[in-house]
């Protein structure tokens, strides 16, 4: 008889989809929230440093929730429940780096692009 203590678990489908998508999933949150606080703040009347700081730490934040899985995805697939002994566990920790650095490369961009645009030109 085998002691299913012993035994790890399967990986869960939807905690290995979480896995690969983390990066794309914040970036894109903090995309959209981006662009709707530039608006919402303009309709505001909010001052361009205000619009500009929102940005700028709705961006820090983005990379700070990304890095940890670019920076340790043995870490991360640990609290995904992704398990290191399948066969496909290091595939999926190198596309989950690989996404992870593109969103936070994304995640800049998007910040950066966002800091560059006149503040509440159209708006005003």
């Amino acid at each position: 008889m085998v002691d299913r203590r012993l035994q790890r678990p399967p990986s869960t489908t939807i905690g290995t989809i979480l896995f690969l998508l983390w990066g794309l999933v914040i970036w894109g949150l903090q995309f959209s929230a981006s662009y709707l606080a530039h608006t919402w703040l303009c309709r505001l009347g909010a001052s361009a440093a205000v619009i500009d700081a929102a940005i700028a730490g709705l961006t820090v934040l983005a990379v700070a929730l990304i890095a940890p899985l670019a920076l340790q995805p043995d870490w991360s697939a640990r609290l995904a429940g992704v398990r290191g002994g399948e066969a496909d566990a290091g595939h999926l920790k190198t596309v989950a780096r690989a996404v992870a650095l593109l969103s936070i490369l994304a995640a800049v961009w998007t910040g950066l692009g966002a800091l560059m645009v006149e503040a509440c030109v159209l708006g005003r």
